[in-house]
């Protein structure tokens, strides 16, 4: 290296910068911006394997694994010269192979634009900084597999934390939760927000079902140090923060009320679930592109399609980036899930992605079984409701031949007892003494021949004129029957009828029967001062219409040892009563296919709640 006075120094520098802590980049750009300083090239560069194509000079280069040298004493005799080669082709260049017998990391190029000879000590020095470069870009290449095994490892580490944290419960709000909770804790996932949408089959759409982070940067900036400070494992940290919140964010009751139809192909979050694949959407949009990226109905959520949501979730559509996976079930999508970095507006990679996607195949299944045990809960409650509605019409069968057998044989004396005691209670002068215990014996045989009557009503099975009803009008019928007593009393009626009611299919009669019952009894409780409410109010459970009518009242409410036998014919507590009111009431609301339930406030009152199955109304 006599002829090059630099070369120690060169040398010396290459390997210095080769050790540094800097970048593999910024390393490589130094190292080569020396040597086309140390040996006034026109340029020295490092041509990587994907930039050299086959079958042009630079390909045999590497097949040789031999430096080529072009100079004034060796010209250059390539017969192939690719367009792409060309310009590295100059009056005198040299070409050093970077590989060994498992990689090849490319080739180092430099050029004079000028005729010259290379000397034997300069390809030494070059074949020793070569040597030395190819030594950086394998350590670093080394380095940076650790660093990728690490990052998987670390990752897998999580996502069996994660999974071990849904095995803990198979309730769908709670493992909903945890999965969007884990989605965006720090040591999880990470991600600032985190939504949930769920294919409905039946209505052909894709439903909000629940989102989890912060409302607001200052919110953000408070939650995730403190949960960055917790020690405990990520399980727990998930399973604990999940049992201990109650999603009330304005982002849940925002992402609640989005729904999409499925076949709209333009909305990205019907397009994960129709094609079944993630979605990374980066922003910001120029504006022509942003307006070309509206659908009709506003929409401003990604770049290829927009959707309601972005207009919603982002403070500015513009600028919004959020990606999107499918939540994959059994063989077919049953979701998707959304994320984005709202606040701090970290970059989503494509690596976010790949980890989320796992994570989400995971939680699918997951989410699916809870779906599948919640779907199965309902099926054995209704049932055992159907078993327990049998049994009791079984009872009520058995109980109404012997009661009607038992009031037929009952009733003939009676009448005769009843028909004599009249007669004789005519023939008596007013003033006979004997007058009192004939009127004794006629109001007797009444109160019997009434309770004949209240048994006889309550195990017959009566046939039933079904056509649709409007609760509101029956309920005005019952209430004007004792509206005497409510004007006269001091108790205060108050009304809270809906504006849309459904109709409801069922017979007039009873039903007005049920009602005034019930009012009749709360008028009772309440001994003539209180208040009596009375509300109606349309409601859907499972994708099902009902209406839902309840009576509350302010009177002493009822025993709490009493409760479980109210509905029990012939159970009561006043001794002048059969105990066949609210048996018959709830007889007329279940062969209503409704249901009837009492919350009880023991001392001060109780509220009976009856739901009845409303009518579809289709629109003309």
């Amino acid at each position: 290296m006599s002829d090059h006075p630099n070369g120690y120094d060169l040398l010396k520098t290459t390997i210095e910068l080769s050790v540094s802590s800097f970048p593999i980049e910024t390393k490589l750009e130094k190292i080569f911006q020396c040597i086309t300083n140390g040996f006034q090239s026109d340029r020295s560069l490092l041509l990587r394997p994907e930039m050299i194509l086959k079958e042009g000079f630079l390909s045999r280069v590497i097949e040789e694994k031999k430096p080529l040298w072009v100079d004034e004493e060796r010209p250059f005799k390539e017969d192939t010269i690719l367009p792409e080669e060309r310009d590295l082709v100059c009056p005198a260049f040299g070409c050093i192979p970077l590989s060994d017998e498992n990689s090849i990391q490319g080739i180092i190029y430099i050029g004079f634009s000028k005729g010259r000879t290379f000397s034997s000590n300069e390809t030494e020095l070059l074949l020793l900084l070569a040597k030395e470069i190819g030594v950086t870009i394998r350590n670093d290449q080394l380095h940076r597999g650790a660093d990728d095994d690490e990052r998987r490892v670390r990752q897998l580490s999580t996502l069996w934390e994660l999974n071990k944290a849904l095995l803990t419960t198979v309730n769908f709000e709670r493992i909903v939760h945890m999965t969007l909770t884990a989605i965006t804790i720090g040591n999880g996932l990470g991600f600032n927000r985190a939504m949930l949408f769920l294919v409905d089959e039946k209505g052909h759409v894709v439903k909000g079902t629940m989102a989890v982070g912060p409302n607001s940067a200052e919110e953000a900036g408070t939650i995730w140090p403190a949960l960055s400070q917790r020690s405990r494992n990520l399980s727990e940290l998930v399973t604990q923060i999940e049992s201990s919140t109650e999603n009330h964010s304005v982002l849940n009751s925002i992402v609640k009320e989005i729904q999409i139809p499925l076949e709209d192909g333009q909305c990205i979050i019907s397009k994960t679930v129709l094609e079944g694949r993630p979605f990374n959407i980066r922003f910001p949009l120029g504006e022509e592109e942003w307006v070309q990226t509206r659908c009709e109905r506003g929409c401003h959520l990604s770049s290829e399609v927009g959707c309601y949501v972005g207009e919603h979730l982002s403070r500015d559509p513009k600028v919004y980036a959020f990606a999107t996976v499918p939540l994959w079930g059994k063989g077919k999508v049953i979701g998707v899930i959304l994320v984005d970095n709202l606040f701090n507006q970290d970059t989503i990679t494509d690596e976010d992605i790949r980890y989320l996607t796992m994570f989400a195949s995971q939680a699918g299944l997951a989410i699916e079984n809870t779906l599948l045990y919640r779907n199965l809960e309902e099926i054995h409650q209704e049932l055992k409701e159907a078993q327990t509605f049998l049994v009791h019409r079984e009872k009520m069968a058995a109980l109404g031949e012997l009661s009607t057998s038992i009031a037929h044989e009952i009733r003939n004396p009676l009448v005769s007892i009843g028909g004599f005691a009249r007669r004789l209670d005519r023939a008596l002068p007013a003033d006979a003494s004997e007058k009192r215990y004939t009127r004794t014996i006629v109001k007797e045989v009444e109160r019997v021949e009434n309770i004949l009557s209240n048994v006889l009503t309550y195990t017959k099975e009566e046939a039933i004129c079904l056509k649709m009803l409007d609760l509101r009008e029956v309920i005005e019928e019952s209430l004007s029957m004792i509206s005497e007593g409510l004007r006269n009393g001091g108790i205060q009626l108050m009304k809270s009828f809906s504006d849309q009611i459904p109709p409801v299919k069922g017979d007039y009669y009873q039903l007005k029967q049920a009602f005034f019952n019930l009012v009749s009894n709360a008028y009772e409780s309440m001994r003539g001062e209180g208040k009596l409410s009375i509300r109606i109010h349309p409601y859907k459970k499972n994708g099902v219409s009902w209406v839902g009518v309840e009576v509350e009242d302010t009177g002493g409410g009822i025993d709490p040892e009493a409760l479980h036998h109210i509905f029990n014919p012939f159970y009561t507590t006043k001794d002048n009563r059969l105990g066949l009111g609210l048996p018959i009431i709830h007889k007329i609301v279940t062969s209503h296919q409704g249901q009837i339930e009492v919350n009880n406030h023991p001392g001060t009152g109780a509220t009976f709640i009856l739901t009845f199955p409303a009518q579809e109304v289709r629109e003309k």
